[in-house]
């Protein structure tokens, strides 16, 4: 008594000391159909004691007992059977119940045989049995299954004999019961978050769609879960609740992992020092069909809004923002400028960057190297540095080279012009598509090493340093050069070219706008006369000297169009008219009108069609001038 005491003692202690246990009791009767036709129809009943493994096995102990009453027999014939059980199990739907299993062990039985008028008892101890069976079960809920069953049961004698054999048919109830430590808490759905790393609001709208971590949703419930959504919400940072995931099924006591994603709101910006965000994760499920829903708080880590790290240089383009309504008002005034400015056959895209880049300096935003993150010493290291934004630097009135680099590249990108940056040993060289094809390139630049030309992509840029910034757009612009020939030279260096707009499929702009309304802006006058200076020396490095080879050429018409990029109309005029063609007189007159003299620019429209009647230039040149001047 005593040793089953202590081991009831233990047995208890391990049952209630295990995380949770299921088990499951059955007492199912039935009626038992032997395979010898001289033998009658009995009743047979089982029970077992089986502890559940792995949402889809079982393992125990059975009893079952038969009974049966043969002609000649003065009372039934009683069988008595125990021994260990093994099944499998499975719900196909949420209420239905399967399974299919066996079991085998020892039975005894007790006989009572009327033979000439004497009753004999013979008792058969030691012997054999096993049996098969399938179930077909309702589960009314988690605790509690009514269920139908059949299977094959045969009884073995000591001499190895059967007995009894035949197949059977009854109902059963399943009675489910979870023990343990972990039984005796609230059931649920629990969610425990991993996260890649700190979220960085420079990135806040690459979370949406890649993601930041891993939920783990574990299933507490009675039962499995079916049909589970998972949401997350973190109330005025994110833009929308967004699902992260759906699982068709967790069985209970399982995990399930789902990534996460977030759709940020602009308010992650508000993060100017390193901190947490609250959020609510929402699993909406179904268990045996009724409809749940749990929420449970996490927390995730957030650097500064300012913060970034160079692992991944095309991941700046992130602070490259030409949607900040600032930046694009600001830029929108600034080429309104430019425009009016532009010069006839020259380049447009030089002269906006050139107006862009002036506007800025006009502004009195100027080069400051950041003390405390410096872009010299930071950019080469995997350190976390510190990036202003646009709308930043512009009320700060300053920044580091690459500071000013992502200024330039928000208002050029605000007004349709793309650009490009490389991060050099000490510099940040930003690139302006040009919007010329690499063979028109030699008509705008004498020396072609001084832009980068793309063939693949049919494009030509031009690089312009922000080491330079502080001594202008013309002295950035060669500095810009140099520095490109020096890496086209460097066969060791591995630098990357990183067009904005490429960059901004996986690293999507974000807006800063929370800056106060007390911006800088240009005198018009004084950006003006840094325009012209900077044309003018444009044309002086690059325009005359092509002009100068042309003349050796003698073709006048190619001449006159140098000669009008180059803003030398009056000696564009002579070359066109020594060329004596249509086309020349079509230029004669763009150069007139471009001077506002339209009575001379309606003759050279006229001359073109007399020498060519079905000249369309001139013909829509000489309407649209009579329609300006109401002709």
């Amino acid at each position: 008594m005593k040793r089953f005491c202590i081991a009831a003692g233990i047995l208890f202690l391990f049952i209630f000391k295990l995380p949770a246990a299921d088990f499951t009791f059955t007492a199912a009767p039935a009626v038992n159909i032997q395979l010898d036709k001289k033998m009658p129809i009995g009743f047979s009943g089982f029970i077992q004691a089986d502890l559940n493994l792995f949402s889809f096995l079982t393992f125990g102990i059975e009893g079952n007992y038969s009974m049966f009453k043969p002609d000649g027999f003065t009372k039934p014939i009683q069988l008595y059977g125990g021994g260990l059980d093994l099944g499998l199990y499975f719900f196909p739907l949420s209420r239905i119940y399967t399974g299919i299993g066996g079991g085998f062990g020892i039975n005894s039985g007790y006989v009572n045989v009327r033979e000439a008028n004497a009753v004999y008892a013979t008792y058969n101890p030691n012997g054999l049995y096993y049996h098969g069976y399938a179930d077909l079960g309702f589960r009314f809920n988690p605790n509690f299954i009514l269920t139908i069953n059949g299977g094959y049961l045969s009884y073995i004698k000591k001499d190895f004999s059967n007995f009894n054999n035949g197949f059977y048919a009854g109902v059963g109830i399943k009675i489910n019961k979870t023990v343990g430590s972990s039984a005796r808490k609230a059931k649920a759905v629990t969610v425990s978050l991993e996260q890649y790393g700190d979220i960085y609001p420079s990135f806040s709208r690459i979370y949406r769609d890649n993601e930041c971590g891993m939920l783990t949703i574990t299933n507490h419930e009675s039962a499995e879960i079916r049909n589970v959504h998972i949401y997350f919400d973190a109330d005025k940072y994110t833009s929308n609740v967004i699902e992260c995931g759906h699982v068709s099924r967790i069985n209970r006591y399982k995990s399930t992992q789902i990534p996460l994603y977030i759709d940020f709101s602009d308010a992650i910006m508000s993060f100017s020092e390193n901190g947490l965000i609250p959020g609510t994760v929402t699993i909406d499920y179904e268990i045996l069909g009724q409809k749940r829903q749990i929420k449970q708080s996490v927390n995730l880590s957030i650097r500064n809004r300012n913060a970034f790290v160079w692992s991944d240089k095309a991941a700046l383009s992130s602070f490259v923002s030409s949607e900040t309504p600032e930046i694009q008002n600001f830029a929108k005034s600034v080429a309104g400028i430019a425009r009016n400015q532009l010069a006839t056959g020259m380049n447009r895209n030089i002269q906006f960057a050139a107006g862009m880049f002036l506007a800025l300096r006009c502004a009195n935003i100027t080069y400051s190297e950041d003390t405390l993150t410096p872009f010299i010493s930071y950019h080469a290291t995997e350190e976390e540095d510190s990036i202003l934004y646009p709308l930043q630097t512009m009320e700060c009135l300053s920044g580091d080279y690459d500071d000013i680099g992502i200024l330039l590249m928000s208002c050029l990108e605000s007004q349709g012009i793309s650009c490009a940056y490389m991060v050099t040993e000490d510099d940040f060289i930003v690139f302006v598509d040009l919007a010329l094809s690499p063979s028109a390139a030699t008509n705008h630049f004498v020396d072609l090493e001084s832009v980068l030309i793309d063939e693949e992509q049919n494009k030509v840029y031009l690089p312009l340093s922000m080491a330079e910034y502080e001594h202008g757009f013309t002295t950035s612009k060669n500095k810009g050069a140099y520095e490109l020939k020096k890496l086209l030279l460097d066969e060791e260096g591995i630098y990357e070219f990183i067009l904005v707009e490429e960059a901004w499929t996986v690293y999507k702009p974000v807006v800063f706008n929370v800056a106060s309304q007390n911006l800088p802006k240009p005198s018009d006058t004084y950006l003006v006369e840094q325009l012209d200076t900077a044309v003018n020396n444009y044309i002086y490095t690059d325009l005359n000297p092509i002009v100068e080879n042309l003349k050796k050429t003698g073709d006048h018409n190619k001449i006159g169009v140098a000669l009008v990029r180059a803003k030398r109309y009056s000696e564009a005029k002579a070359e066109f008219q020594k060329a004596g063609t249509a086309a020349a007189m079509n230029n004669i007159a763009n150069i007139c009108t471009i001077e506002q003299n339209y009575d001379e620019a309606m003759k050279m429209y006229q001359k073109a069609l007399e020498m060519d009647p079905g000249n369309k230039t001139a013909q829509s040149g000489l309407d649209n001038l009579k329609n300006k001047l109401g002709l």
